[in-house]
């Protein structure tokens, strides 16, 4: 389209010097003719001008149009990948909560029967009794670990739990017996990991208090 504007334009310029410039047109009234010519050659040129501008406005309204379009494709794949993710999450830590359902649950029958007691692990040579305690001792502690995964806990709210916990002497005794494997196995970087600094905190705190 540009190239049959730019073309017109300029067999029309080159009519006008053709026509202008012949021996035989020279005379008054030929010249009147060329005059008359010319002003609708320059018309002619000003309607292609108005034409050729019109022609790019509209070009960059479609051009503008197109980013729009893909601008708000964008922010639609946008929208679609945080839910995408939210649901992954809420998903993820919605199966998190049911293992540690059935974790609380495998221990609170080991409390409840001495028989099934004896297939965990020992908390070193301490009396049976002092054992049950400790096994609800991490019910206490792994129920407030998954509160805080879950979000119920702010940072705040679960550190000033755990300090009022670990007022306790019996909890404190147990924290002590299993914070070393518990470091130990414990991965770096993840919620539950910042939960046992938090706790960790708490626990000093309270060593310091009762000390």
């Amino acid at each position: 389209m540009v190239i049959v504007v730019v073309g017109s334009c300029l067999v029309s310029v080159g009519l006008t010097i053709g026509l202008t410039n012949l021996p035989g047109i020279q005379s008054n009234a030929q010249g009147n003719a060329g005059q008359a010519y010319g002003a609708a050659a320059a018309t002619a040129s000003v309607i292609v001008l108005i034409y050729i501008a019109r022609t790019f406005h509209q070009q960059g309204e479609e051009a503008r149009m197109h980013r729009e379009a893909l601008e708000a494709q964008r922010l639609e794949l946008a929208m679609q990948r945080e839910g995408a993710q939210e649901q992954y999450k809420s998903a993820q830590r919605a199966a998190e909560a049911a293992v540690r359902s059935q974790h609380r649950k495998l221990l609170h029958m080991a409390i409840e029967d001495p028989l099934l007691m004896e297939c965990w692990p020992r908390y070193g040579e301490v009396s049976e009794a002092r054992r049950k305690q400790y096994m609800y001792c991490n019910l206490i502690i792994s129920h407030h670990c998954m509160c805080y995964e879950l979000g119920y806990f702010t940072d705040a709210e679960v550190e000033y739990s755990l300090y009022h916990i670990f007022e306790s002497e019996v909890v404190r005794e147990f924290w002590e017996v299993t914070r070393r494997g518990r470091d130990r196995t414990t991965p770096h970087g993840g919620t539950m990991r910042k939960f046992y600094d938090m706790a960790e905190v708490a626990y000093m705190r309270r060593v310091e208090i009762q000390a």
